[in-house]
C-alpha cells in the first residue's frame, strides 16, 4: 500500500482571492445570462413554428392541392417533388 500523506495537498485557484460579495455578483451575472439564452431559445423556437405554419395560407395549400412546385418558395422538396418521384 502507499503512504498516508499527512498534510493536504495545496491547490490555487482563480477565486481564492474573491469575496462573499464577489461570488455573488458573479452568480447574479450568470443567471442574468441563462435568462437572457433562455428568452433567445424561446425566440428562435416561435421562429421555427411560424415556418412551420406555412401550411396553413389558403394559396400555397391550393398550390399544393393542385400539385404545383412549391420548392421554389422554400428551398426544399415539396409535394410535388416527391410525387414526381414515385412516378418515376
Amino acid at each position: 500500500m502507499g503512504t498516508a500523506r499527512s498534510q493536504p495537498l495545496e491547490m490555487s485557484n482563480e477565486f481564492d482571492d474573491w469575496t462573499e460579495e464577489d461570488f455573488d455578483n458573479e452568480i447574479k451575472r450568470l443567471q442574468a445570462c441563462i435568462r437572457e439564452l433562455q428568452a433567445r431559445k424561446v425566440e428562435r423556437e416561435e421562429e421555427e413554428d411560424d415556418d412551420e405554419d406555412f401550411m396553413n395560407d389558403p394559396d400555397i395549400r391550393e398550390m399544393v392541392e393542385n400539385g404545383e412546385h412549391t420548392c421554389h418558395m422554400f428551398d426544399a422538396h415539396c409535394q410535388a417533388c416527391e410525387d414526381d418521384e414515385d412516378e418515376d
